[in-house]
Order: structure tokens, then sequence, then C-alpha cells
């Protein structure tokens, strides 16, 4: 159909959003790179715009069913810069399905990153501050690397129109931010002691909250533009790697003596890591689902 976008909506009875549209309903589209306005509404049943709709579908997915039950959402644009002939948007949202990918794309993702600083500060712990520091910070850069190319891998289709390199260009400069934190007690640990209270509690408690929402802010100037509501991911990244660090500690701390070997150090780490990887997957894929319930047509 010119100037229209087909959404057919598969197993609409474990999804809410299509009801919206029994009625007619302004909206905004992110196709092809940009924002477009028009109104969308669901087809009537044994309708001839639904035929022609369906058709449409089918000739595009021609191994697909299109059961005469699921409803097709037809979206009319408008105020388009470039005509927009037969795009066709297929809504595949299964929320369980997709958290189970995430969980367990991004937990091995974590995972993985994880071993370069976990191996980086069993090397370095006895080096000079200033070599530990740099050295964690480069190995904190590989481990935003490696989870956003994992998250991006998810998102890609769970997110139309975002490009996986931004996404993981972000997740690197807000790992690398988090770690800039970290290597504050390694690059100041002999002048701790000498810090006040009154100065060593506040810059802990901003320090820490710098550390929290770096990730969830760097990867919400990404996410801003294809969801609404996007905000709510620097609460959810922030709260999964709150309750991902908490693990890790209460994990690790019992068990790191001094004089242990580098080998045992760093298994300790790296399977406090996994938990930690575990942790924080789960509650930002929970997040993730709700986030991306806002209307398909809005993202």
């Amino acid at each position: 159909m010119d100037g229209k976008v087909i959404v057919r909506v598969g197993r609409a009875e474990s999804k809410t959003w299509w009801r919206t549209f029994r009625t007619s309903q302004p909206l905004s589209l992110w196709l092809d790179g940009q924002w477009y306005r028009g109104t969308g509404h669901v087809t009537q049943p044994d309708s001839l715009e639904r035929e022609e709709a369906a058709a449409i579908y089918q000739a595009a997915f021609p191994r697909a069913e299109v059961p005469t039950t699921d409803p097709i959402v037809v979206i009319e644009l408008s105020g388009t810069r470039e005509p927009i002939v037969g795009a066709i948007l297929e809504l595949r949202t299964e929320p369980q399905r997709l958290w189970r990918h995430w969980f367990t794309s991004v937990t091995s993702g974590e995972l993985l990153g994880f071993a370069a600083p976990a191996v980086t500060g069993a090397v370095v712990r006895d080096a000079a501050p200033l070599v530990a520091a740099v050295a964690l910070l480069i190995a904190g850069l590989v481990e935003g690397s490696v989870l956003g190319w994992f998250q991006a891998r998810v998102l890609r289709s769970a997110v139309p129109g975002m490009r996986p390199g931004d996404w993981i260009r972000a997740t690197a400069f807000g790992a690398l931010v988090a770690w800039s934190i970290g290597a504050v007690p390694v690059l100041a640990a002999d002048g701790l002691d000498t810090w006040s209270p009154w100065t060593l509690v506040p810059a802990a408690v901003i320090g820490g909250i710098i550390l929290l929402l770096s990730i969830g802010v760097a990867q919400w100037f990404v996410l801003r533009h294809f969801v609404i509501g996007a905000n709510r991911w620097i609460w959810a990244t922030s709260l999964a790697w709150l309750a991902g660090l908490l693990v890790f500690t209460a994990f690790t701390s019992p068990l790191w003596q001094p004089g242990q070997s580098t080998a045992l150090v760093v298994l300790i780490g790296i399977t406090g890591g996994m938990l930690m990887a575990a942790t924080m997957a789960a509650v930002t894929g929970y997040f993730l689902i709700h986030i991306l319930r806002t209307p398909r047509t809005t993202a």
C-alpha cells in the first residue's frame, strides 16, 4: 500500500499495544533512519482492507502463514519527505523469548568482557599505581566493547533502525567512565588514609553514583532516538549494576586473601564476574521487556 505501513500482530493474545488502535490513533514511526507522523488503526475482520493488507504481507513473506485471527494494523503516513511504497513492519515481540536471548547473550558477553579486568587486576596488583590504573582503564574499555557487542546482537532485531556500532561505542565509553572512577582508589591508595570522613564519604557517594549511571546514561543517548521513555533504561541499568556489584562483592570478599596465587585470584574473580554478569543480565532483561512494550510504532 502506497504511503502505508502494514503491521501484522502475531500472537496477539499475549500483546496489548495493538488494542490501542482499535480506533484510529495518531503516532510517530521511526523508519529507515527518520521519523514519520501518521495514524494507525486495526483493520476490520473480513473486510476488503484486511484482505488487501494480508495479501501485501503474504507477498513480502511468502513462507509465512497469516492466520485470519491475526490482527493487522495499517499505519497511514503523512508529512514524509520521501514516498514510502509498500513498507511492511512485522512485530515479533515475544517477551519470554527476548528475555532468554538477552540473558544468555549478555551474561556471556559480560563474563567474557570482565575476564579482561579480572586478569589485568591480578597481574598488576603489585605494579606502580599509575601503571595499574592505566592497565585497568584499557581492560575496562575492552570489557565495555565486548558487552556492547553482545547486547547489540539482541537489540538490532528488538530495536529496528538502531546501528550496533553506536551502541557498542556508547557502552565502551560508559565502561571507561566507570573504570575511571574505579581507578581513583588505585591512584590514591597511599593517600586515602589522610582524607577526613567529611571528604571521603561524599567523594565515595558521588563516585558510586557516577559509576552506576555511566553505562546507562551513555546507552540512553542511543536508545532515546528509538524508544519513548528511554530514560527508564538509565535507572534500570543502575539498579542492575548495583545488584551485580553487591553479588560480586559478597562472593569475592571472603575468598580473596593475601598471599594467594595469581591463578586462584583470577579464578575467584572470574567466578564472581559470572555471578555479577548473570545478575545484571537478569535485571536489565526484565526492564528491557517493559521498556520495549511501549507501542512499537513509536520506536
